[in-house]
Parts: C-alpha cells; sequence; structure tokens
C-alpha cells in the first residue's frame, strides 16, 4: 500500500503558481523597506499588520470561536520560530548586503530540504528515484540562475546569502511542521504565527532600532502594506491551505517557481534582460516540476 495519499489538484496549481508571484515580488518589496527601517522593525511591522489584518477577518467570520485549552502551545510557538520569525528576519537582514534578485534566485535551497524531511519526518510523501531526479534536476536549474550570484560568493554579502539559505531552511521546517494541525485553520494558523512573531519582534525592534515610522517614506510604507497583507496574511494563509491539500513535498514547488517568477517581473516591470542562460535555467526547472509530479503520480497508481 502506498503511503502517499495526496494528489494536487489543478487548483492546487494554481495556488502554488499565484504564491510564486506573491513571494517572487516580495523580495524587491524588503529591499525597498529594510534600509529605512532596519530588519528588526521591518520584521515587527510585517508581523504586526499581517496579524491585525487576519485578527479583523476572523472577528467578522467567526473565526475567533475557539477552545484555547486544547490548543498545541509549544508547536504553535515553534511554528511561529521556525516557520515565520527566524526566516522573516534572516531575509531582511540579508537583503542589507544580497541584490534581491540574488535573494529570490536562492530560494530554490527550500525544496530538497522539505522533499527529504516529507520523506524521513511526515512520511506523507515518500522519496522515489523518480522524486529524487526531479529534486536534483531542479537543483541544476537553481544553479543555472544563480550564475551572477555564485561569482559574488566571495564578497561581503557571502553572511547574507548564508542567512539566505538557513531561512528557506527554516520554511522548509515550518512547512513539515504545519501537517496535521487539525485544531485550526489555515487563516487561524497563519494569525497564530504572526501573533507570536510580533509579540517577539515588536519589543525586540523598540529595543535595539527605536524605529521613527512617522519618517518612513511612502514607498517604504507601500512596500510594508504589500509584505504584510499579501505576502505574509493572505499568502501565509494560501500557504497553509496548499499544505493541507497537497502536502509539504507538493508546496516545496513553490521554491522553483519563485526565481523565474522574480526574473519575469524583472523582465516585464523593471526591463530586465533574460538571456540564453536564464531561458534554459527555466526550462530545466519545469522539467524538474513534471518530473517530480509524474513520479508522484506513479508511485500512487501501485
Amino acid at each position: 500500500m502506498s503511503h502517499d495519499l495526496i494528489r494536487p489538484k489543478p487548483l492546487d496549481f494554481a495556488i502554488l503558481l499565484l504564491l510564486a508571484v506573491i513571494w517572487g515580488s516580495a523580495f524587491g518589496a524588503i529591499k525597498i523597506a529594510v534600509d529605512s527601517t532596519g530588519p528588526f522593525s521591518l520584521v515587527a511591522a510585517r508581523t504586526l499588520i499581517g496579524f491585525l489584518a487576519l485578527w479583523l477577518f476572523l472577528a467578522f467570520s467567526g473565526g475567533l470561536k475557539l477552545d484555547y485549552t486544547r490548543l498545541p502551545y509549544r508547536r504553535l510557538l515553534a511554528i511561529a520560530i521556525i516557520g515565520t520569525l527566524l526566516p522573516f528576519f534572516l531575509i531582511s537582514w540579508a537583503e542589507q548586503t544580497v541584490d534581491s534578485a540574488v535573494a529570490g534566485l536562492l530560494n530554490g535551497a527550500g525544496p530538497l530540504v522539505t522533499v527529504l524531511g516529507a520523506h524521513f519526518i511526515t512520511r506523507d510523501e515518500l522519496m522515489t528515484k523518480g522524486r529524487l531526479v526531479g529534486v536534483l534536476v531542479g537543483l541544476i536549474g537553481i544553479v543555472l540562475l544563480m550564475q551572477d550570484g555564485l561569482t559574488k560568493l566571495g564578497t561581503s554579502s557571502l553572511l547574507g546569502q548564508l542567512a539566505l539559505i538557513v531561512a528557506f531552511g527554516c520554511y522548509a521546517a515550518g512547512n513539515l511542521m504545519v501537517r496535521g494541525r487539525s485544531l485550526l485553520t489555515p487563516v487561524q494558523l497563519a494569525a497564530s504565527s504572526l501573533l507570536i512573531s510580533a509579540v517577539i519582534s515588536v519589543p525586540a525592534a523598540i529595543w535595539l532600532e527605536a524605529p521613527a515610522p512617522q519618517n518612513w517614506p511612502l514607498p517604504v510604507w507601500g512596500a510594508l502594506l504589500w509584505l504584510a497583507v499579501i505576502s505574509t496574511a493572505f499568502a501565509f494563509s494560501l500557504r497553509y491551505i496548499l499544505i493541507e491539500r497537497a502536502g509539504a513535498g507538493f508546496m516545496a514547488n513553490v521554491g522553483y517557481l519563485i526565481p523565474v517568477v522574480a526574473l519575469l517581473i524583472g523582465f516585464f516591470l523593471l526591463g530586465e534582460e533574460i538571456t540564453p542562460l536564464t531561458m534554459l535555467a527555466m526550462a530545466v526547472i519545469l522539467i524538474s516540476l513534471f518530473i517530480t509530479r509524474r513520479a508522484g503520480i506513479r508511485l500512487r497508481k501501485r
């Protein structure tokens, strides 16, 4: 009997693409905001505004009515710190020295961690030779996309790049921890994660950076609102929905799509050039997604 009982549906692929578009644009928004706010203050504003947006939704939809005595607080704390707070801070800190495009490309480090974890930890998406081939092919595509970033590994941005890899590993670990948290809806889970993160990050920002939000320019506020409401509150709810629908391994595919989306946004909106190497890398990534999906379908048919 197969342990892999999760079969992605067309809607799951649509959600995956939407998340890739939202998160692919988030790196640019972070780059716009972090120089004016500082990394701690950016995380504090992002998590607090994101939580308030979800709290309003839950308040009007009746989602605040819970048996709070039965909630798995330790797990919620771990999900919040590992899956939200740490990656938010590490990405914000790293983008002070790393280009946003390079940050988006390094996002591809997460899928391998998630697929391996889904095999060894959750056991709901077992590794096969076909899946492993798909993952490795996808990583080849990421390496091709990272050519410009790899040339910067010996510069002062090295620590920032390493922090980004750790951050995307945290996202992958957070995805694996979410499976099976049935006491909370995806929106409630996202709200709880943002609340815990805000409770920690707001005092830290006040203590370490003494932010002055009244002095932040309008573009910074626009970037913060995009990050908090769209990239965080809305997208994190979709993230948890997709994990419950299709599994953490399928969710990991967003790490392959984000670099592609980031490059397409740069081409169509910022006038950046797409080289033949870029086109080759995107083709390799799409092939990896196809291989991974076909391997999963074959396993389910056994």
